[in-house]
């Protein structure tokens, strides 16, 4: 079973890659990312005797530092960043084409799935933590791993329910080639994706029903698809609109 600090960790990853889907950018603002999965983006955040502080619309906010998850300063400017990652040489074959109908409406495109869909319509579903942003987002997988997505193969897919609902996907590899073996059946699923960056692995998704985004980090040699109901979204920014 797969323990809560690591799906935590992930959760904390997905957090910034949805700010890059929703516009929210770190070039020129700190972020500040709460243990309740709230995440403020602001010009400027710092620690002061116990609390973490910030500007939000003209004025200071306080946090006190026990409730602060992770605060992200602005990264250096391009003259003091350093070089890109070298990358490992391309090992797996050419993508495919998208040769597969994309998924439209509800269709998540994965196992037939649709966004919203009841867990107890979902055979083989084992609770394995649930994650605290938006009241509470529980986390799935099957009790059988499912090792493959489609033609690749992965570590670990994770189901999020929000409200009772289909609300997330989050797929997991641990290495380069898997990861482009997940690259390439994203592609030919949902199409190719739009890179983020010249220097990264990192693509992303929007429209038709769902945002996707796929990254791999080359630091810690993992990769991941996660994929979010828009539809389901929406009802949650009604709830939260923060």
């Amino acid at each position: 079973m797969i323990g809560l600090k690591r799906m935590h960790n992930h959760f904390l990853t997905v957090l910034l890659g949805v700010a890059l889907l929703t516009g929210i950018g770190t070039v020129d603002a700190d972020m500040v990312i709460l243990k309740s999965g709230e995440m403020f983006p602001t010009p400027k955040a710092w620690r002061d005797n116990g609390t973490v502080n910030y500007y939000q619309d003209g004025q200071v906010v306080r946090v006190d530092e026990t409730a602060v998850e992770r605060l992200i300063h602005s990264p250096a400017t391009i003259e003091d960043q350093p070089p890109p990652v070298q990358r490992p040489a391309d090992v797996s074959p050419s993508l495919p084409p998208h040769d597969l109908p994309p998924p439209t409406g509800d269709m998540c495109g994965y196992l037939d799935l649709k966004w919203g869909q009841p867990v107890s319509q979902i055979e083989g579903l084992a609770l394995v933590g649930v994650d605290p942003a938006y009241g509470g987002v529980q986390q799935y997988a099957l009790a059988q791993r499912q090792m493959r997505f489609g033609r690749a193969r992965v570590d670990n897919i994770f189901y999020g329910f929000w409200q009772g609902g289909l609300y997330t996907l989050l797929v997991e590899t641990s290495n380069f080639i898997d990861f482009m073996d997940l690259k390439a059946e994203a592609f030919r699923r949902y199409g190719e994706g739009s890179q983020v960056s010249d220097h990264e692995e990192k693509y992303r998704w929007t429209g038709k029903g769902a945002d996707r985004l796929l990254a791999y980090d080359f630091d810690s040699d993992t990769g991941y698809l996660w994929m979010r109901s828009q539809v389901l979204h929406e009802k949650v920014k009604v709830r939260y609109p923060n």
